[in-house]
């Protein structure tokens, strides 16, 4: 099936909600990203999958950015550690994950989902503005989904993850309440 970011993504644009991510934050998170990936270099998967490792954690990293603003929450965690023990929804205290994705692509989840996902797209001529789109139940996350949308072959051949373009679907996020019934 053939998907235009334009009809899934861009249609829906007016309700996205905005977050500039201050020029300080975003050099912390670089600097973090850094040493993250250095550490993670001995894991068998990050020697599989190296590809763009540093622009895909930055990217996740300044979606988590802007729903820390857009909520008033501490969410980063900065600790390092091996990654089975980190995969978990990431927002503490909520089952709530925070999906981004670099503007013109759509966001890779897993074909199966446990918990909902905020999604949020990062500017490509603005890199510290971040568009949140808001909250993707997992219904929506496991319906709106298809592999077609992976643009990195070897991703696709894994055959875990996949493509989302539900956008439609996504609630509005502005405050804690709006996810206040996936409070663990």
């Amino acid at each position: 099936m053939k998907y235009s970011y334009s009809n899934y993504v861009e249609a829906f644009s007016d309700s996205y909600k905005k977050v500039e991510i201050d020029h300080e934050y975003v050099n912390r998170i670089a600097a973090f990203v850094k040493e993250l990936i250095t550490a993670k270099s001995i894991e068998k998967h990050h020697q599989r999958d190296n590809l763009n490792e540093i622009k895909r954690f930055t990217t996740g990293y300044l979606g988590e950015a802007a729903i820390e603003k857009l909520l008033g929450i501490k969410i980063i965690d900065w600790t390092i550690g091996y990654s089975g023990l980190y995969h978990q929804p990431d927002i503490p205290g909520y089952s709530v994950g925070i999906k981004t994705v670099e503007q013109g692509k759509f966001p890779i989840i897993f074909k199966k989902n446990d918990y909902p996902q905020i999604i949020c797209i990062r500017s490509l001529k603005e890199p510290n503005l971040i568009y949140v789109c808001g909250l993707a139940t997992k219904e929506v996350l496991n319906t709106y989904q298809d592999t077609s949308l992976i643009l990195d072959r070897n991703l696709r051949a894994r055959g875990t993850k996949t493509g989302f373009y539900g956008f439609q679907y996504l609630k509005p996020i502005e405050s804690l309440k709006d996810i206040e019934k996936y409070k663990k």
